[in-house]
């Protein structure tokens, strides 16, 4: 049961927590939440038949296709959480902001086409097992359940900060999460032999594991790694980086804009 909670949590949290995120700048910048129920019904339509097609998918590229083609909806997250704090306004307007419904519910449904097609995936690898199928749908409950609290919990302490220091906040969470995403599209492209494969740039295994309780949920919270390549720092720094400088393209364009 254990393994069940600890493995749907992972990938729960990853969306609750750039859900929340989305939700509280949303809320935030006086936009409309409509981005929020297309993305959660587009993405677990998606989860559902990527899932579904696994067998036909894997077989893409010369066997390669599952790492390739999750690699392409975690860069797809990257650059469209980039082009999402690109999208905020300095100062907050009622009026609605198409780049930013497009941004943040396209980042919606590549995270939970990812995460939710793992889900099932794991969850239809059981069905045959009757024996243990109502302790994985236990343990698979109570990873979704905390995973989701995780989120929400996260999504009121962002609501209870003022403005400045919320979209301070969150898009420094933002950074962290668009550097977690294409830091895991090149170790899928690594393992697909498309990046080539390179030692390590430090080993923290022996201090942390990734394959322990804590390694997995940093894993999901800021995308820890114990032997992580050169180009899975570098993708990391980029991601974050590009998040933040898209971020302040304005004020750049114009230094003396307030």
């Amino acid at each position: 049961m254990i393994n069940a909670v600890i493995f749907v949590l992972q990938e729960t949290l990853e969306a609750a927590l750039l859900i929340s995120v989305l939700l509280a700048l949303s809320y935030q910048q006086k936009q409309p939440i409509h981005w929020l129920f297309t993305g959660l019904l587009c993405g677990l339509l998606f989860s559902a038949l990527y899932a579904a097609n696994m067998p036909t998918i894997s077989e893409w590229f010369d066997y390669v296709g599952q790492e390739v083609t999750n690699a392409s909806l975690q860069a797809a997250i990257t650059l469209f959480i980039c082009l999402y704090a690109f999208s905020l306004r300095r100062s907050s307007s009622p009026s609605p902001n198409p780049l930013f419904f497009i941004t943040a519910t396209m980042s919606v449904v590549c995270a939970i086409t990812v995460e939710g097609s793992e889900i099932f995936i794991y969850m239809t690898g059981f069905f045959q097992q009757k024996s243990h199928l109502q302790t994985i749908l236990i343990g698979s409950s109570i990873g979704f359940a905390i995973g989701l609290s995780i989120g929400v919990l996260l999504f009121y302490l962002l609501r209870n900060l003022n403005n400045k220091l919320l979209r301070f906040s969150g898009l420094c969470l933002l950074a962290l999460f668009a550097g977690n995403m294409l830091s895991q599209a090149t170790l899928q492209l690594t393992q697909a032999d498309w990046i080539p494969a390179a030692q390590a740039v430090w080993d923290s295994s022996q201090w942390l594991s990734e394959s322990s309780v804590t390694g997995r949920l940093l894993y999901a919270l800021i995308g820890y790694e114990a032997t992580p390549s050169m180009a899975q720092v570098v993708s990391y720094l980029l991601g974050a980086s590009g998040v933040l400088l898209f971020a302040n393209i304005k004020r750049l364009r114009n230094p003396l804009s307030s």
